[in-house]
């Protein structure tokens, strides 16, 4: 499988993996660099580019556009969970 082929198919895992009572989620297949594109369903203002690449080692992982890591591909439960974190509302702040 060819690395763009394979990152793809990375972020439809987790694209797939997302709650979709909680968040949107659509690949954005950009020609220099593909991304998910998630946002909280109940308010999609909340929302972000999630980027998959591959590491120095080999393995793939999932980035914030900042490009600190989320997680590895194969943990996608801990990856979406963290999503779920950063796009929540906070209840009771002004």
């Amino acid at each position: 499988m060819e690395a763009r082929e394979e990152q793809l198919a990375h972020l439809d895992r987790l694209a797939q993996a997302l709650d979709p009572d909680a968040f949107t989620a659509e690949v954005v297949r950009a020609i220099s660099r593909p991304y998910l594109k998630v946002a909280n369903a109940r308010t999609p203002t909340l929302n972000e580019q999630i980027h998959c690449r591959q590491a120095s080692d080999g393995s793939w992982v999932f980035q914030w556009p900042w490009k600190k890591p989320i997680g590895p591909v194969d943990d996608l439960e801990t990856v979406a969970g963290k999503i779920a974190e950063v796009l929540r509302p906070v209840v009771g702040e002004a």
